[in-house]
C-alpha cells in the first residue's frame, strides 16, 4: 500500500529538531538540514541533509545549499545544524542565511543533541536544553502511518549494502540457475519476441511484490537478471510514477538487498529513481552510489547522480519525459 505521510505541526525549535527523523527516515547527526517552506502556513517542501563541513568549506557548502533551495522555489527556509562543532555550525547557518538573500529565513538554529542556540538578540549564550525522544509525537505519528525511522544514516546505508554470506551464496546459486535458463530462452527466441518473453517473466513477479506477497529467492534472482536488459529495465522504469513510486520503492529495495553481481546497476538505479520520485534523496543517493560502485559508466545511475547533485525537483520529471531527455 502507498503510505500517506502523517501531518505534524511543529510549534518551536525543539519540535522541529524532533521532527527531523520523520523527514529523512533516520535521526540526522553531524548534519546541516535545510527545508523549503511554502505558503502562509509554511508547509514543508524540499528538504536536504548534508554533512557538517570543515571550516574552510563553509562558504562553498552554503552556496550549494542555497542554490538547491532556490532551485526548488522555496518561499521561506528552515536551517538547522545538529553537531558538536558549534563554531562551524554558527558560521554555516549564518552563511546559508546570507546566500539566501531574498528568501526569508523562518527558523535558523543549531543544536548538539542536548541544547540548542539561535542568534536572535537576547538568546542565552549557554543555549536551552531540549530532549531528543523517539516517543515525540511527530515520530509516533509517522511510525503509526507506516514510516520506518532508523537510528542514523549508517543504518540506512546498511539497508542497501550488498547481500552478505551465507545468503549471498544462496543468491549467487539461484541467480546462476536463472541465468542459464535465460540464456537458453534467448537462444531459442526470435529477437522480435524477446521483449514479450522478458516481460512475461518479470511482470508477474513485480505484480506479486506490489500486492504485498513475499517474493522467493527465485523471484528475486529472476527479476534482477531480466531487468538488466535495457528494454525491460525501461519498461519497469515507465511504471514508476508519482502514484506508484512508494510501492515500487518497497519492491525494488527488496530486490536491491538480494541482487548479486553483475546485475546490480539496473536494479539499484531503478530503486534510486523510485526513492527520488517520492522525495527521499537520502535513499536515492545511497542506491545511486552503490549502482555506480558496481559500474561507474552505467548511464541511468549517472543520470540519477546528476539530478541529485543539481537539486532537480521530482515534480519536473514529467517535463523531462515530455522533452524526451530521459534516455539512459
Amino acid at each position: 500500500m502507498t503510505q500517506t505521510p502523517s501531518v505534524y505541526t511543529a510549534r518551536d525549535i525543539p519540535d522541529l529538531l524532533n521532527t527531523l527523523p520523520t523527514l529523512f527516515g533516520f535521526r540526522p547527526t553531524e548534519s546541516l538540514v535545510a527545508v523549503a517552506t511554502h505558503g502562509p502556513r509554511r508547509r514543508f517542501g524540499f528538504r536536504l541533509r548534508v554533512d557538517i563541513p570543515p571550516a574552510e568549506d563553509v562558504d562553498a557548502l552554503a552556496q550549494l545549499v542555497a542554490g538547491h533551495l532556490r532551485h526548488q522555489g522555496a518561499e521561506g527556509a528552515i536551517v538547522l545544524a545538529v553537531t558538536g562543532e558549534q563554531i562551524v555550525a554558527r558560521d554555516l547557518v549564518a552563511a546559508v542565511g546570507r546566500e539566501l538573500d531574498g528568501i526569508p529565513i523562518i527558523v535558523a538554529a543549531r543544536a548538539n543533541g542536548e541544547r540548542y542556540w539561535t542568534d536572535e538578540p537576547g538568546f542565552s549564550p549557554d543555549g536551552i536544553a531540549y530532549e531528543s525522544s523517539d516517543h515525540h509525537l511527530a515520530i509516533v505519528q509517522a511510525v503509526a502511518a507506516g514510516q520506518e525511522i532508523l537510528p542514523d544514516r549508517d543504518a540506512l546505508v546498511r539497508r542497501f549494502q550488498a547481500v552478505q554470506c551465507p545468503r549471498r551464496a544462496w543468491m549467487e546459486r539461484a541467480t546462476g540457475e536463472v541465468l542459464d535458463e535465460v540464456v537458453r530462452l534467448i537462444s531459442q527466441t526470435p529477437a522480435g519476441d524477446l521483449y514479450g518473453v522478458a516481460m512475461a517473466q518479470i511482470q508477474p513477479i513485480l505484480d506479486r511484490g506490489l500486492s504485498g506477497q513475499v517474493l522467493s529467492e527465485d523471484d528475486l534472482a529472476r527479476f534482477s537478471v531480466w531487468v538488466s536488459g535495457i528494454a525491460t529495465r525501461d519498461a519497469v522504469w515507465e511504471q514508476i510514477t508519482p502514484e506508484t513510486a512508494a510501492d515500487m520503492l518497497r519492491v525494488l529495495a527488496e530486490v536491491s538487498r538480494s541482487v548479486v553481481p553483475p546485475f546490480e546497476p539496473a536494479v539499484l538505479s531503478l530503486t534510486a529513481f523510485a526513492a527520488w520520485l517520492i522525495g527521499d534523496g537520502a535513499q536515492s543517493l545511497i542506491a545511486t552510489e552503490r549502482a555506480l560502485a558496481a559500474d561507474p559508466e552505467y548511464s541511468m545511475a549517472g543520470l540519477m547522480l546528476q539530478m541529485l547533485q543539481s537539486g532537480v525537483a521530482p515534480s519536473r520529471w514529467q517535463e523531462f519525459r515530455a522533452a524526451g531527455s530521459t534516455s539512459a
